[in-house]
């Protein structure tokens, strides 16, 4: 399972002014399962790995809420995190 690109996703976060309990809260509206808060703070904190179908509901969110991130450049090509 690939990580997301740490540094991409937290500039998001920033640049919206969100927490990543916001994030949790709108995926888990937007898409057909629960994101609990703390499992989304180790998946952006670049510590946890997530199924590449969530991966894409961030997607989702960011292109609802945004600029949106594209999904290629929402993983981690090296799958460290960073």
């Amino acid at each position: 399972m690939p990580k997301l690109n740490r540094d991409r996703i937290r500039l998001w976060l920033e640049e919206h002014n969100w927490s990543v309990k916001r994030l949790a809260e709108e995926c888990s509206a937007l898409g057909e399962d629960t994101f609990p808060e703390g499992t989304m703070r180790n998946v952006v904190n670049g510590i946890d790995p997530m199924r590449p179908g969530r991966i894409r509901v961030i997607c989702r969110v960011t292109a609802k809420y945004g600029d949106g991130i594209p999904y290629a450049q929402l993983i981690d090509p090296d799958g460290n995190g960073v």
